[in-house]
C-alpha cells in the first residue's frame, strides 16, 4: 500500500469522525457524503469492490436527503 493510499483511508477516516460531531442533519449529511467520496478513491485504490459500493450507496442516500431537506428548507422560506 502507498504512502497516498493510506493518507486517504486516515482522511476518510477523520471526515467521517468529524461529521458525528455535527448537531445539525444537514451538516452530518454533507460532511459524512465528502467522507463516502473518500472512500470509494480508497476502495478504487485498493481495488476493493465492497468500499466502493458501500460509498457509492451512501452518497447516494446522503445526496437524496441532502436535496429534500433543501427543498423542504425552501418551501418553508416561500411560505414566509
Amino acid at each position: 500500500m502507498t504512502l497516498i493510499t493510506e493518507i486517504l483511508g486516515y482522511l476518510a477516516i477523520g471526515t467521517g469522525f468529524f461529521a458525528i460531531t455535527k448537531k445539525e442533519m444537514g451538516a452530518f449529511r454533507l460532511w459524512h457524503m465528502i467522507s463516502s467520496f473518500l472512500y470509494i478513491f480508497y476502495g478504487f485504490l485498493l481495488q476493493s469492490i465492497p468500499l466502493v459500493i458501500a460509498g457509492a450507496i451512501f452518497c447516494v442516500i446522503h445526496f437524496y436527503h441532502l436535496r429534500k431537506l433543501r427543498l423542504k428548507n425552501s418551501n418553508k422560506t416561500q411560505i414566509l
